[in-house]
């Protein structure tokens, strides 16, 4: 029979055991608190001891030998992890073979391997990579109880804070164990060990990698196909004949994202020189111009256009402006902006006919592709916005007059004679008679040449708003030139009119 008395025991031992286990988890907090700012304190302490030596090694002042002599006084972790940041940080293609050196001589490496590859398999990783053996790249992954538990994110995050780490080596000596991350079951270790393939650019590594790009495509894979492609990405232009094949593969979304790979690396390329068809291997030059322009996929169509504008010849041209009239609007829409180059003037009347498209994002790409032309595609556009009677496209082209500074151009010409000014005074009249004329306004009020204002305020003078009126008001009673004196005449006409209007 429960009394009060053993009710109560039990209620008082309850008390103690949340009590004590909340002591226990305050105590461990404080313990690790205390343990995180002691890894600090004696981390900063390492940076500040070893910056020089690192200082020293990278600029050559020391050699590898004396370099691991120096450094092997690391000995806590919080030392080693700055040591390992430090060297990391100044590693570039110049110095990447002796930083690779010294984390061997620390025996870095070798506890990075057995962290990702256990015991056993790290010396022979390391006798094969010291001898910068070429690695056989294959996608088996590894199977069976062990490795479903490595799946887990808990083990599986350490193991790809170590690969990556390794991939960090040299490319000569990565690349075995970048080859061998690819056979671990956790998918997170994996997504390290393509990232460092791309980042090495191993050339055995792109069929895997358009494997691994084949599967996430087809979602058979639990590698992402953003992690694949930016490993693709990370090649260059002197790699893309081994793109070639893959151009051609019967998955639709396949070719779509080399094509779309491809359209980067160029992209990426074309930042530093301006290229032509000579840096292109001649098998993808040919495919892309024979192949992918004609494909039944849009998507590669679209897409093929911005790495064809690069080939900057007569092939490119033709194959450009055959782009610009493709059924698809999304095709005629990539095409005209890769047509955003001065050698492809001779397409500006194709992209002026694309002003009249039926789809209104094609007409603005249109706009704004004409626009990049200078005065010669600046033209054409004023003279098919000045011809025009569709409404929307109007709109369009006057947007992109005034969003792309085409109204200090227009008011410049203004200032010369000739055909220009008769042009820059009709687009004016029209911007006028549309409501577009705010940006003419702030021109009367800011410019100093006389003819230009004064060509300006007869073209506001069509359909004159109260903030013109008030600017032209200013003008009359500050200005003793001709510019005020046509201000006070165009004033006195709007009262004769008000006044008119009035009596009737």
């Amino acid at each position: 029979m429960l009394f009060i008395e053993d009710l109560a025991s039990l209620v008082l031992w309850l008390l103690a055991t949340v009590v004590s286990v909340n002591l226990l988890f305050l105590m461990f907090i404080f313990y690790r608190r205390l343990g995180r700012k002691r890894y600090y304190e004696d981390k900063d302490a390492a940076r500040s001891r070893y910056t020089r030596v690192i200082s020293e090694f990278v600029d050559n002042e020391i050699n590898v030998e004396r370099a691991i002599v120096l450094l092997d006084e690391a000995s806590t972790r919080a030392e080693h992890d700055a040591v390992q940041e430090m060297l990391l940080a100044q590693e570039d293609a110049n110095n990447a073979e002796r930083i690779s050196q010294v984390f061997f001589g620390l025996g870095y490496v070798e506890r990075w391997s057995r962290q990702v590859f256990g015991r056993r398999r790290t010396k022979a990783l390391i006798e094969r990579s010291m001898r910068r053996e070429k690695a056989s790249i294959s996608t088996t992954v590894d199977r069976g109880v062990l490795a479903s538990i490595g799946k887990i994110r808990v083990f599986a995050v350490p193991r790809a804070m170590a690969l990556e780490a390794l991939g960090r080596l040299a490319p000569e000596y990565a690349q075995v164990f970048i080859a061998e991350g690819l056979h671990d079951a956790s998918p997170e270790v994996r997504r390290v060990a393509i990232a460092a393939m791309g980042r090495n650019r191993h050339p055995a590594a792109i069929p895997l990698l358009f494997e691994e790009l084949l599967k996430a495509v087809e979602m058979k894979n639990d590698v992402s196909l953003r992690s694949t492609k930016s490993a693709l990405v990370c090649y260059t232009m002197e790699d893309l004949g081994h793109f070639v094949p893959y151009l051609s593969h019967p998955n639709r979304r396949m070719r779509f994202f080399v094509v779309d790979t491809v359209r980067e690396i160029c992209n990426k390329a074309s930042r530093n020189m301006l290229l032509n068809k000579n840096d292109f291997p001649q098998e993808l030059y040919d495919a892309f111009l024979e192949s992918a322009t004609r494909d039944e996929f849009a998507d590669v169509r679209a897409r093929c256009g911005a790495v064809i504008k690069h080939f900057r010849d007569k092939r490119a041209l033709a194959a450009l402006r055959a782009l610009l009239t493709d059924e698809n609007d999304f095709v005629r829409l990539h095409s005209v902006r890769a047509c955003q180059d001065r050698y492809y003037a001779e397409l500006v009347p194709d992209m002026v006919r694309r002003l009249s498209d039926t789809r209104w994002r094609v007409r603005e790409a249109a706009v704004k592709a004409l626009a990049s032309f200078g005065t010669s595609g600046s033209n054409e556009l004023y003279k098919y916005f000045i011809n025009t009677k569709d409404q929307y496209v109007s709109e369009q082209i006057s947007e992109e007059i005034q969003r792309s500074g085409l109204t200090a151009d227009m008011v410049a010409a203004l200032a010369h004679g000739g055909e220009d000014r008769d042009l820059a005074m009709a687009v004016a009249k029209k911007l006028v008679l549309m409501g577009k004329a705010s940006l003419l306004t702030a021109a009367v009020a800011g410019l100093t040449q006389p003819e230009p204002r004064i060509l300006l305020m007869d073209a506001l003078m069509l359909a004159p708003t109260e903030e013109f009126l008030a600017v032209m008001e200013v003008i009359a009673n500050n200005d003793g030139g001709p510019v005020g004196d046509k201000a006070r005449s165009l004033l006195q006409a709007a009262e004769q009119r008000a006044v008119g209007a009035g009596t009737n």
